[in-house]
């Protein structure tokens, strides 16, 4: 997760250009966890990052989306927006749903006014400083999960580690709890 942080705010780094295998999970969290208010548009994906009313274009416009090719869909928004090569990125069959979501995208990018001195800014959504953080992140994992409650009385007692283990398994069972 850091490191697609790292990569989507310091883009000019001789690192952000290396290759990281990332976890489709991970992937889909950061898109839900990080909302972009562009400047210039040189560091946020047209379509896929969520920088329109806090919403991503593949969601906003499903069917529109579903024309455009792989490798169009790596485009910046300043790249789009110049000479609205988006437009350009539609392929295949325009059904009556892609035409009325471009009607939709085209009125919506009507008020799209790029700033070409001001850098894109990436807010993280599960922190109030919007700088991400690996407990922020580790926090927003969990969010809905169970907590066990007497932990403190397994994992800081004397005993020994396997013993932990046993006590902590059995509280687990007679919990109802699945163990993994």
């Amino acid at each position: 997760m850091r490191w697609l942080w790292l990569q989507k705010t310091e883009p000019n780094k001789p690192w952000a250009f290396l290759p990281v295998q990332v976890h489709q999970t991970v992937k889909s969290f950061f898109s839900v966890a990080v909302i972009t208010q562009v400047g210039n548009g040189t560091n946020t994906l047209f379509w896929t990052d969520r920088w329109m009313h806090g919403q991503s274009l593949d969601w906003n416009v499903a069917h529109l989306f579903g024309t455009i090719s792989n490798r169009a869909r790596k485009r910046s928004v300043h790249e789009a927006m110049t000479e609205m090569r988006w437009i350009s990125d539609i392929r295949g069959a325009l059904t009556v749903d892609v035409l009325a979501e471009y009607l939709v995208l085209w009125d919506l990018l009507s008020d799209v006014v790029l700033q070409p001195e001001i850098e894109d800014t990436h807010i993280w959504q599960f922190s109030a400083s919007g700088r991400y953080s690996a407990k922020s992140a580790y926090e927003a994992m969990f969010i809905g999960g169970i907590q066990f409650r007497p932990w403190e009385r397994i994992w800081k007692s004397w005993a020994p580690g396997k013993c932990k283990f046993f006590m902590w398994q059995s509280h687990m069972i007679g919990a109802g709890q699945p163990i993994d």
